[in-house]
């Protein structure tokens, strides 16, 4: 009797634990102020586009920077969709059409710069990019006195919000600063930089500037028909002090329209206040920093991670277009828009992982609407890059967990991909399918090769993705028979003695910027690093293509790519070290600005999509979920002794938090959004004890650090070491304060030389 009592206390006492386990704060953030410690601070104002300050709201934008020679400090503004429209005269772009080219006749337009002219001379000046609420503030300095700014750009308006307030005098009376609008060159940005293309392109009329009721506006009509608006109006303050509203609209293809919203936008501006405007504003960014977290003993990295995801969320919206080369961050570059061989695929990945899949929604509905224009575009040697954008489109739906939408939107796009790649079959004397000549994107420029590794890496990770999505939906046998029988008999990818090979007949021989042979491994894992000689083969093919000809040829993105690939491979000390490279180090044509935008050709051509794909990088060394199985910190450097990430997501629809002190994983916590299978690896791990609320959920030990777990959707637990564990709490690693906010120009290290194309003024 005696015992039977200790066994019911025993287990009273285990529920209790229990309960009280579960309920435990597993989180201790103060985030603005861990925020606060990633804001890129200007200790001397930028000079330049390729070091300047930046908000926007995924549509609309500015980058901000003094231009000295001509005594102003200028905001650069753009807004996403403002594109021509030539060879679609009812559309607001013609990307889809036939023959349509993003150099001339769908390129990104630039809409112009707002300059502040203060009354004296700028002498010097600072500027704080305020992540956590998403703005500008700063002080400049001139020989008259002071102006202090705060700038940014609300989320649910169309418009730019500039508040000023000087201290400038003449004879001891205020002296007056002044706005200037200076309308963009609406000629493409291509015709602009390579002058002898003007041949085949007429530049769009110049815009008409007008003022009515105290708004004014600059209407700029397209010979494609349409127009789009930028309208100001400035509203005065006391003691020398004012508020200008900048808003931009786009109503192409529609005539006349667009100077009526813009300037409605202004009027609704006005009649709102301003703390509400604000209010709106922060709340919308608190909530989006919330959505995850992650901290790593590495204070330049964990700033720069946090820098791309405010960067993200400056750039992508639902309702916004697919994210180009600039985002709302316009400059003239001779590559005015969006490119699909590489760029668009990277931009995405980081969207993923941090539980933002909202920001990749924008892409889904561009393949959603262009897929037949895009099909027809692609069904030639270069079907592999869009092959790789639908993997992306494969990749967001996985994240969130839904596979009738798989087999009801992806499916069928693949399989239309599919039958274009059976095109480019011939059966060899082995009874072996190969692959006519196809593209390896940038390698001998625009050559192609006989069994191309990145487009049979990317067919069989196509075929492979068709027939499980229609396993789990049940679709028809016979189609899933004769993706299979293809399958098995598709030729393997061409190796040699260094590696993954080009083609069949294209050995790696020379240095090549781009990874595209090795997609097999990262994104597409159609080679697992689980499996002895997959992981042997990559991992000669990844030190190969870093070391050959001295990696004289390789971009920023080479860096972010074998970082990645590292990650898979486990080998965080790698993926660290590269990373710190691409950070830090020569990236050879490219360059990482001091505000972690990323251009090249000697800084004049930005292009946005490395530094974001690097800051998925990062993540990749914490959080992995490839293979069907969810990856706790499967890439750890040996100095990461103390990690910390709290609901990210994973492919199956998981968030996953785990903290990990003195190079021990404590706790994993797990919840599932849609009711997947789950199978959770923690190296180092060999039982496990599982906690939860609710019914009693099953944990079923698996060899080589494995658990299952029988999760419906809804449902969370947390996974201990040893029955008794506390949760030590998700916090921010504590870092030494002097390497706090390593972003934003330093004083002395600013950029030595001007890095924009040199071209005439454009003028009225």
């Amino acid at each position: 009797m005696k015992s039977h009592h200790l066994k019911i206390l025993a287990t009273l006492f285990f529920l209790v634990f229990t309960q009280n386990l579960i309920s435990q704060k597993t989180t201790n953030i103060d985030w603005p102020q861990f925020i606060g410690r990633h804001d890129l601070v200007f200790e001397q104002l930028p000079l330049q586009w390729n070091e300047g300050a930046f908000v926007g709201n995924g549509q609309v934008g500015m980058m901000m920077f003094a231009t000295m020679k001509d005594n102003c400090i200028d905001f650069h503004i753009g807004r996403q969709d403002v594109t021509d429209h030539r060879k679609a005269p009812d559309r607001k772009t013609s990307m889809g059409v036939l023959g349509a080219s993003v150099m001339f006749d769908f390129p990104r337009l630039d809409i112009g710069r707002m300059a502040l002219r203060p009354a004296g001379k700028i002498l010097s000046g600072s500027l704080r990019q305020d992540m956590w609420n998403a703005e500008i503030r700063g002080t400049i300095v001139t020989d008259l006195g002071t102006i202090t700014l705060r700038a940014y750009t609300p989320y649910q308006r169309m418009l730019n919000i500039f508040e000023i307030s000087s201290t400038e005098t003449i004879d001891g009376k205020p002296a007056a600063y002044k706005w200037e609008f200076r309308p963009g060159n609406p000629a493409s940005p291509r015709v602009q930089v390579f002058p002898w293309s003007d041949k085949i392109y007429v530049t769009n009329p110049k815009p008409v500037l007008s003022s009515e009721n105290g708004i004014h506006s600059c209407v700029q009509t397209l010979l494609a028909g349409g127009d789009y608006a930028t309208s100001w109006q400035e509203q005065s303050g006391k003691n020398n002090s004012s508020t200008l509203y900048v808003s931009i609209a786009n109503e192409v293809p529609a005539v006349n329209k667009s100077k009526a919203v813009a300037e409605n936008t202004i009027r609704e501006a006005l009649k709102t206040s301003k703390k509400k405007m604000e209010k709106e504003h922060r709340n919308w960014w608190h909530a989006f920093y919330q959505k995850s977290f992650l901290s790593i003993p590495d204070a330049q990295m964990e700033s720069f991670y946090w820098i791309q995801m405010y960067k993200m969320a400056t750039c992508s919206r639902p309702d916004s277009p697919a994210l180009d080369l600039f985002g709302p961050y316009f400059r003239v570059s001779q590559w005015p828009g969006l490119w699909w061989n590489l760029n668009v695929q990277l931009t995405y990945w980081n969207v993923l992982q941090s539980n933002h899949l909202e920001l990749g929604e924008n892409l889904i509905t561009l393949i959603d609407e262009q897929f037949e224009a895009l099909l027809t575009k692609f069904d030639n040697p270069k079907l592999g890059d869009f092959t790789w954008t639908m993997h992306n489109y494969w990749l967001q739906l996985r994240y969130g967990g839904n596979w009738q939408v798989l087999n009801e939107k992806w499916l069928p796009k693949a399989t239309q991909i599919s039958k274009l790649y059976e095109k480019r079959l011939v059966r060899n004397d082995k009874g072996q399918l190969e692959m006519t000549e196809m593209e390896s994107p940038e390698y001998e420029g625009f050559k192609i090769y006989k069994n191309s590794s990145y487009n049979l890496a990317l067919y069989r990770w196509l075929l492979t993705a068709m027939i499980e999505c229609s396993e789990k939906n049940n679709s028809t046998q016979s189609e899933i028979a004769q993706w299979k029988t293809t399958l098995n008999a598709l030729i393997p990818l061409p190796i040699n003695e260094n590696g993954v090979m080009i083609g069949s007949e294209q050995a790696l021989d020379k240095s090549h910027r781009h990874y595209s042979h090795l997609l097999g491994l990262y994104p597409l894992f159609v080679l697992n690093p689980d499996n002895e000689n997959d992981r042997k083969l990559v991992d000669k093919s990844v030190v190969h293509w870093h070391q050959i000809g001295g990696g004289k040829e390789l971009a920023g993105y080479s860096f972010t790519g074998a970082a990645s690939l590292y990650a898979a491979l486990g080998r965080g000390n790698d993926a660290e070290a590269i990373m710190h490279h691409f950070l830090n180090g020569n990236i050879g044509i490219s360059l990482l600005l001091s505000n972690t935008f990323y251009v090249e050709v000697g800084g004049k051509n930005p292009v946005i999509e490395t530094p974001l794909s690097a800051a998925n990088a990062i993540s990749e060394m914490l959080l992995q979920s490839w293979g069907g199985k969810i990856r706790i910190f499967p890439a750890m450097p040996d100095k990461w002794q103390e990690v910390s990430f709290d609901k990210l997501r994973t492919q199956g629809a998981f968030l996953v938090s785990a903290v990990r002190k003195n190079g021990q994983t404590q706790w994993v916590k797990i919840k599932s959004l849609a009711g997947e299978p789950c199978i959770v690896k923690i190296p180092g791990w060999t039982k496990a004890f599982l906690k939860n609320k609710g019914r009693k959920i099953t944990l079923t030990t698996l060899p080589n650090n494995e658990f299952a777990l029988d999760l419906k959707a809804g449902e969370e637990v947390v996974l201990l070491l040893e029955s008794n564990s506390k949760i030590v709490p998700v916090e921010p690693i504590n870092l030494p304060a002097n390497k706090f906010n390593f972003y934003g120009v330093k004083k002395g290290k600013e950029l030595k030389w001007d890095q924009n194309w040199q071209l005439p003024e454009y003028t009225l």
